[in-house]
């Protein structure tokens, strides 16, 4: 009786997380949307009627995501303001998505990490104002090393490499990751599977929309964000921005780190490469900090609590965010206020990182020897 009274409790206790994120999510909805909503609509349209959505430059991925758009477009639901229930159709399809995540989480970690991610101020903002859709491709990479973990000794890797190769297509922030599992992997026919099939995926998926070729390598794999990569800003010279690009910088820096780390266990790896692609990244912009969020939750500290309120001031004050006029204007907040936070913000991030990597210890007893050095070196 007392177990099933537990199992009862649990279930309401499961389900009013549920309920509050879910509600979260839609509620802050209705506060506004991103200029990326104005883009997918207008890409829609393009794709609706025969026309190239990469011609016109806004459109920066896969075609998945179109085909998605235009799935849930297809969804017919008989209500007035078609551009809000399109958008709220975007929002529950998201959030959806954030709830397996939860699930993942729940199934493999613990309640507790579970509800940090789904109740992170970050996972609300992003899913239900933002619409930006990296927890996809995130969940779908997640989805991928949970399989590859456990059908590694019997062989089974292709169903693992698949999912990887699909988020390539949701999104491409796993794209340097088949590089750091062909390092990790000691097997020469699986390196060259780890390899082959999700790149095969992700370059396959654009075959459809080869006559626009030379739009899909200028806009898609030759595309540069915002070159406001705050760590290259932070602990690079101004001068080697002259001759190496911080896109350049970011890469060669990854693929360097993917090796170093390739004794890590599996899922560690995974959740390494989530912080240190947005940490190392050459352009910050504000969805990005939602990509680590699973890892974030696993490895919670009071790095990670800091990095999620700094956050939460961006999406309060940004022009691109909720912008509350009450606050931006009495700080006189504007896109360079931004960018400035934006290094704080990363630079608590990768304390964090750190610390996951090395160890407290290490780390700031190393950091105490180098402080030491220092000042002994300037005396």
């Amino acid at each position: 009786m007392k177990k099933k009274f537990i199992e009862n409790d649990s279930i309401w206790i499961l389900a009013s997380i549920l309920i509050f994120g879910i509600f979260s999510r839609i509620w802050i909805s209705q506060f506004g949307f991103n200029h990326d909503f104005s883009m997918w609509k207008y890409n829609l349209e393009l794709f609706n009627n025969g026309e190239s959505f990469y011609a016109f430059e806004k459109y920066n991925y896969s075609p998945l995501w179109i085909h998605i758009l235009h799935l849930l477009d297809s969804i017919y639901i008989n209500l007035e303001n078609s551009e809000e229930i399109y958008r709220l159709k975007i929002v529950i399809f998201l959030t959806i998505i954030d709830v397996l995540i939860f699930f993942c989480l729940l199934k493999n970690y613990s309640l507790k990490i579970g509800l940090i991610f789904f109740l992170n101020p970050i996972s609300i903002f992003i899913t239900g104002f933002h619409n930006q859709f990296d927890n996809s491709a995130v969940l779908l990479g997640f989805l991928a090393m949970l399989l590859y973990e456990k059908n590694n000794k019997e062989g089974r890797i292709i169903l693992p490499l698949i999912l990887l190769g699909i988020s390539l297509c949701a999104k491409h922030i796993m794209f340097f990751f088949p590089i750091w599992l062909f390092f990790k992997e000691k097997n020469l026919s699986k390196k060259l599977l780890i390899l082959i099939v999700p790149y095969s995926i992700f370059f396959i998926s654009f075959a459809p929309y080869l006559n626009q070729l030379n739009y899909i390598i200028e806009n898609v794999f030759l595309y540069k964000s915002q070159d406001n990569g705050p760590f290259w800003n932070m602990f690079t010279p101004y001068f080697l921005h002259a001759y190496i690009d911080k896109k350049t910088l970011f890469s060669i820096f990854i693929i360097i780190l993917g090796f170093l780390l390739k004794n890590r266990g599996l899922l560690n790896i995974y959740l390494l490469y989530l912080l240190s692609i947005v940490i190392f990244s050459s352009a910050i912009a504000n969805q990005y900090f939602a990509i680590p969020l699973i890892a974030i939750a696993i490895f919670w500290n009071w790095k990670y609590l800091i990095f999620t309120i700094l956050c939460c001031i961006v999406f309060i004050l940004d022009g691109d965010a909720l912008n509350i006029k009450y606050f931006s204007e009495f700080l006189n907040w504007d896109l360079r206020s931004t960018r400035i936070l934006y290094h704080p913000i990363i630079f608590i991030l990768l304390i964090g990182f750190l610390e996951t990597l090395l160890g407290k210890k290490y780390l700031y007893n190393n950091l105490n020897k180098i402080f030491k050095k220092t000042k002994k070196f300037i005396s």
